[in-house]
């Protein structure tokens, strides 16, 4: 029974890796009209030598008409413009606005970064895996978020980010608040 299993898994995978990497088969045959549409044409253009005008007429009376550039000067293809034309359009200044704002998605100025700012409050562990227990604890109790540091081997401090005394204050109280430990000496 395992055996037959996995061969039906084995298959199945098979034929989806070869859809992914060949696409979808067509499996549809072409219509029957357009085969009489292309034997139409075929004897057309036996009979007559050249592809210089072919009417057909297709069951819902749309005409499809193939001229050659030789006799109908309005289907010749337009050239490509030219370069300096292209150029042209490549010159024109956008307003100051849009300038602005893509010059401070490209060039951020400084910003005030709480990233460089973190207390460690705490004093340090001796593994990581209790000092991340006690922040998965802490974050859930607070609803601020903690950093581990790592000082070296052995010695992980527990820290948050801070912008000034005072929110290192707020948060220490927030923290004696929530655990009930006295944090406002520290």
């Amino acid at each position: 029974m395992l055996k037959l299993i996995g061969i039906l898994i084995g298959s199945a995978l098979a034929v989806a890796f070869l859809i992914l990497a060949l696409g979808v088969p067509d499996f549809a045959a072409p219509e029957a009209e357009q085969q009489v549409a292309a034997e139409i044409v075929a004897e057309q253009i036996a009979s007559s030598g050249s592809v210089t005008e072919l009417v057909l007429a297709e069951p819902d009376d749309t005409e499809l008409v193939l001229a050659s550039s030789e006799t109908d000067p309005e289907l010749v293809e337009p050239e490509p413009e030219p370069i300096e034309a292209q150029e042209a359009l490549t010159d024109i200044d956008p307003d100051p606005e849009t300038e602005a704002l893509i010059e401070q998605i490209f060039n951020p100025g400084p910003e005030d970064s709480v990233e460089d700012n973190w207390y460690a409050f705490w004093s340090p562990f001796r593994s990581e895996i209790a000092a991340n227990g006690f922040v998965a604890k802490l974050q859930a109790t607070t609803g601020i978020d903690y950093r581990v540091v790592k000082v070296k081997t052995g010695v992980y401090e527990v820290a948050f980010a801070y912008v000034d005394d005072a929110d290192i204050q707020d948060k220490l109280a927030r923290i004696s608040n929530a655990t009930g430990l006295n944090m406002t000496d520290s």
